[in-house]
């Protein structure tokens, strides 16, 4: 075989060599076709259908939402931050101010620091989507205002332009900044008071209600319109911090009397099969929200001392000299009695007394309670009076209408009235204390106790109800 054959044979992918006398093909040099605009998304966040339907929904409920002026695309967007537990911005959207807007918002601790309570709370986060979007609409309007005196200057015929336009970026940054910061600062302002409004009503994290948003949202648009409510619920976060430390502080016995299983949210109690659903993945997330919903199988321990323990009967006077501060503060304290209850799994109920002027009963059961009728209680104030301005007469009459339960009964009683107690009311009421085995305490605010020693277990004196005060805590510590 000839060897130039056996080469070619060889060298199959070699390409063919080109004589040298052969002209260069003349190449068509075709560039790929323009790509197409990019498709702008009219939200500057990935948002669901859901999300959109939210944003609706927002801004068809919130008339703050309509002046500003905010559509229904910038309302999902101010939503979905809030709530979303992952918020993602999108490559390009209708409104870049907006993005521009969200984006610095993400890039600030003060926004994961108030994203913390308004995730995955719908509440939460309307709330702090209203303020979004009433700064977001400030800023766009002195965009407007400094428009006209934006123009970058030109240096003479054919000049270029100035250091304007970078000027005017910067410009435009900070001010969105700052529309962030306070935007932020607001909405924490306003979410913090819905968390204490929604606690001071039984419907804080893990408590019945907590999961319903239009009882919440109700109850806290009430709260915000009516200033002595709003000042009641304040006051009644105070208390309710100082109940929390008390009642840590109580020594409990016989935890080794194991008597059954009950719902609760003690890790320290769990039943084993409880336990061990925290190390399967599939069932890791739902026990943890049963925890924090106190709905956990927990064993039952029994006291060595056994107490049957009953009720818890608050009464507040409503006489002219309370209106105010002091009977705020009584409800206040009252609500706070209210959440120590229904951390004992007992029955509270509330007396608003004016001598013979009136009286309003409420009863609050450890399950979920009437937050409308709570709220109607906390909020109306008889304002009589007499020398008589705790029920004495009457309590005997008011336990059995209300219906409280059998048990020893703590019996809370809040006046600033120095009482003149007829001897025949006075030994009556005595026999029913021992009848029901009923405990009275009695805090009398910047007066004497007069006759109020001789029916009352306890009787503490003070010059206001400080929360921090030695009467007070020992009321909390019940």
């Amino acid at each position: 075989m000839d060897p130039s054959e056996l080469l070619k044979m060889l060298d199959l992918n070699a390409k063919p060599v080109r004589p040298p006398d052969t002209p260069l093909p003349i190449t068509s040099f075709v560039t790929s076709p323009p790509e197409s605009p990019e498709t702008k998304s009219p939200t500057a966040l990935e948002v669901d259908e859901w999300g959109l339907r939210r944003g609706r929904d927002l801004v068809a409920e919130s008339e703050r939402l309509r002046k500003a002026g905010t559509d229904e695309f910038a309302a999902a967007d101010f939503f979905s931050i809030g709530f979303d537990p992952d918020p993602q911005l999108v490559e390009s959207c209708t409104d870049p101010r907006r993005h521009q807007f969200l984006k610095q918002m993400l890039d600030t601790p003060e926004y994961h620091a108030l994203h913390t309570d308004t995730q995955l709370d719908d509440t939460a986060a309307g709330i702090a989507a209203t303020h979004f979007a009433e700064q977001f609409s400030q800023l766009k309007r002195e965009d407007a205002d400094e428009k006209p005196h934006g123009k970058a200057s030109t240096s003479g015929s054919g000049g270029t332009s100035s250091s304007g336009d970078d000027d005017g970026g910067l410009k435009r940054e900070m001010a969105a900044l700052r529309a962030v910061g306070k935007a932020v600062e607001e909405a924490e302002k306003e979410v913090s008071e819905l968390r204490e409004s929604a606690a001071a009503l039984g419907m804080g994290p893990g408590e019945p209600g907590s999961n319903d948003p239009s009882a919440i949202a109700a109850v806290f648009k009430r709260i915000r319109n009516d200033a002595s409510l709003k000042k009641i619920c304040d006051l009644a976060g105070r208390f309710r911090r100082v109940a929390q430390s008390k009642q840590r502080q109580k020594v409990t016995h016989g935890l080794d009397d194991v008597v059954g299983v009950e719902p609760g949210g003690d890790v320290g109690r769990l039943l084993p099969s409880e336990l061990m659903k925290l190390v399967v993945p599939e069932l890791e997330l739902d026990t943890l929200r049963r925890i924090v919903e106190r709905q956990a199988f927990c064993r039952e321990h029994h006291a060595i001392e056994p107490v049957g323990k009953g009720p818890i009967i608050v009464v507040c006077d409503e006489s002219g000299s309370m209106q105010g501060l002091k009977a705020h503060t009584a409800k206040a304290l009252a609500l706070a009695l209210a959440w120590i209850a229904r951390r004992q799994q007992r029955w509270v109920g509330l007396v608003a007394y004016s001598g013979d002027s009136g009286e309003r009963l409420l009863t609050l059961p450890p399950g979920r309670w009437d937050e409308g009728k709570l709220c109607d209680w906390l909020s109306e104030f008889i304002g009589g009076g007499s020398d008589l301005d705790v029920p004495l007469r009457e309590l005997p009459r008011m336990y059995r209408e209300i219906g409280a339960p059998a048990g020893i009964t703590d019996v809370v009683m809040v006046t600033d009235c120095r009482c003149r107690i007829p001897l025949d009311v006075r030994a009556a009421f005595n026999a029913w204390k021992k009848a029901v085995k009923a405990r009275v305490i009695t805090l009398v605010v910047g007066d004497t106790p007069g006759d109020l020693e001789l029916v009352s277990d306890e009787v503490h004196r003070v010059s206001a109800l400080d929360p921090a005060g030695d009467a007070v805590g020992r009321i909390l510590s019940l």
